[in-house]
This record gives C-alpha cells, sequence and structure tokens, in this order.
C-alpha cells in the first residue's frame, strides 16, 4: 500500500515545484512550515516566493529563515547595497558598534577620533584616565592656553587661587612676588590680581609656575568637568595615542550613539556586514519585513 498525498497538500507541492515522489520521500508527514523551511534552504525559489506571502509576522520570518543564525544575517546583509546596509547600523545596540571599531587600526582610530566633538572627546578620555592623570598628561603649553582662554570664568580661578593647598599656595605666592611668602599677605595679592583686566588676567595666569597653573587647572576642572572642553582636541588624542588599541576601544563607548554609527559606516562592506549581524533577531525581521523582503531572494540560507 503506498502512501497518498492529500488534494491540498498536492496543490501545495505542485506550487513549490515538488514532485509528487520526492514530497512523499523527502518530507513524508512533515509540515508546511518545515517544508517551505527545508526548500528555502536549498534555494528554492517558489518556497522562498511563497515564505514571503505567508510569512508576514517576525516570528514566522526568523523560525522560516533562521534569523537567529549570525551567519544568515551576514549573507543577506552582505548582498545588500551600501545604502541599505547603512540602515541596519542605528538598529544596533552602542556595545555591539563599538564593537565594530577593533576593525580599525589605531591610527585610523586617531584620526577620526580628532573630528569628533570635543565633548564626546573628553568623555571618551575620562572613560581612559582619572581625572588626576589627565592633569599630569598636561604639557606647560597646553595649560599656558588654558588659562589664555576667554571661556574660563574669571571668578572661577580666583576661587581656586583662594583654595589652593597650603605647600602650592607658597609656591604661587613666592613664584609672583619674588619673597618669602611669610611676607605677603595671600588675601591681598589675590585680591591684587583679580583686579586685573581681563586681558592682562589671562596673560598674567598663563605665566605662572605651571605646577601652580596644573593644581588649579585640577580644581577648576574637578568642580566643572565642561572646561576640559578648553584643551585642544588633539591633546587628548595624543592621550589615547599612549594606551594600546584594546584598551583605547573600550572607553570610546561613551561616544553618542550616532557617532558610533557614523564611524562604522566608514568599514568596507564585508567588515560592516560582520557588525550588521550582529542586530537584534526581531529588529531585523521587522527591517526585512518592512520593505526588504527580495533581499531574501539573493541570498540563499545555509
Amino acid at each position: 500500500m503506498s502512501i497518498v498525498i492529500d488534494a491540498n497538500m498536492k496543490l501545495f507541492a505542485d506550487r513549490m515545484n515538488i514532485s509528487s515522489s520526492r514530497m512523499i520521500q523527502d518530507y513524508g508527514l512533515k509540515t508546511v512550515d518545515e517544508i517551505i523551511q527545508a526548500e528555502a534552504a536549498k534555494g528554492n525559489q517558489q518556497a522562498i516566493n511563497y515564505a514571503r506571502e505567508l510569512y508576514n509576522s517576525p516570528a514566522k520570518l526568523i523560525n522560516v529563515f533562521k534569523l537567529n543564525d549570525i551567519e544568515n544575517k551576514f549573507v543577506i546583509l552582505h548582498k545588500m547595497d551600501e545604502n541599505t546596509r547603512l540602515k541596519i547600523l542605528p538598529l544596533l545596540d552602542k556595545n555591539d558598534l563599538v564593537m565594530g571599531l577593533y576593525f580599525f587600526t589605531q591610527e585610523k582610530l586617531l584620526e577620526i577620533l580628532k573630528e569628533v566633538d570635543i565633548a564626546e572627546l573628553v568623555n571618551v578620555v575620562l572613560g581612559a584616565f582619572p581625572l588626576p592623570d589627565i592633569i599630569s598628561m598636561f604639557t606647560e603649553d597646553d595649560l599656558a592656553g588654558f588659562f589664555q582662554s576667554d571661556k574660563l570664568d574669571k571668578n572661577d580661578v580666583v576661587k581656586q587661587m583662594q583654595a589652593l593647598p597650603p605647600d602650592v599656595m607658597i609656591k604661587f605666592i613666592e613664584g609672583v612676588t619674588g619673597r618669602p611668602s611669610k611676607e605677603t599677605n595671600p588675601e591681598d595679592l589675590i585680591n591684587s590680581i583679580a583686579a586685573l583686566p581681563d586681558d592682562k588676567f589671562r596673560d598674567f595666569m598663563s605665566s605662572i609656575d605651571p605646577d601652580v597653573q596644573r593644581q588649579l587647572t585640577f580644581q577648576l576642572t574637578k568642580d566643572n568637568l565642561e572646561y576640559l572642553q578648553l584643551f585642544n582636541p588633539q591633546t587628548y588624542v595624543n592621550m589615547l595615542g599612549t594606551m594600546m588599541k584594546q584598551d583605547m576601544v573600550k572607553p570610546m563607548i561613551n561616544l553618542e550613539k550616532e557617532t558610533l554609527v557614523s564611524i562604522n559606516s566608514l568599514l568596507p562592506d564585508d567588515l560592516m556586514a560582520i557588525v550588521g549581524a550582529q542586530v537584534d533577531t526581531k529588529m531585523f525581521a521587522n527591517f526585512l519585513l518592512d520593505g526588504h523582503l527580495e533581499l531574501l531572494e539573493e541570498a540563499l540560507m545555509i
């Protein structure tokens, strides 16, 4: 006695271009879902087209085309044109986008960081080094330039001069007056400096002892981290350049997501596809359902 395919399954087999004998031999009592999945895996165009019509939910698309498999996502992404592939990057979370940065050379990353918004660059540096270490790495030219900035509030500087530690205050007084500190009233000296016109005040502060400048810079930036944005971006790039690449990439999680997307968009197609394949599977399925199902026709599922 032979197995007979019922009328509905016969119509389905005809549409899939599967002979009756192959239906019986290969699929027996398997479900329609299982047959479509197997045929799509073999590149059966009819099965792929049928799935496009039948599977209009993310869950079914994921199941039939095995989208949980990163390799399958990669194949689809690799078949995309560049503009379509770029639309996947914003769907990734920041951790996955940071992983993509490891594909760049350290030299390329440092070059890119020169163009990043200074506030974001400062956040990266703060993630890489504690504040005291950052201050210690500023050169004398960096410090002099900082105190020349017209964005540095004079009142804040005066306030921090008044709060200098005793040993630094002695050095400050003696460096300014050229006399033993006990001969000078610190408050009177600071008041006289504060009374200088703004341009003269900036000139004066940029010329005092670098150790005093460094202490003041630490106090100023500790109270207001935004003051770190007054330094030249190249200064921070140089600091990051002293690190091993893997250590330098980790704090780049502090970049804005839009910036991380922009950097990853510079990757070659194959590497961008590897990064994009980390996308959340349900989000990827929704992306395909939203007008991109033709991509399934161009990629054979394995």
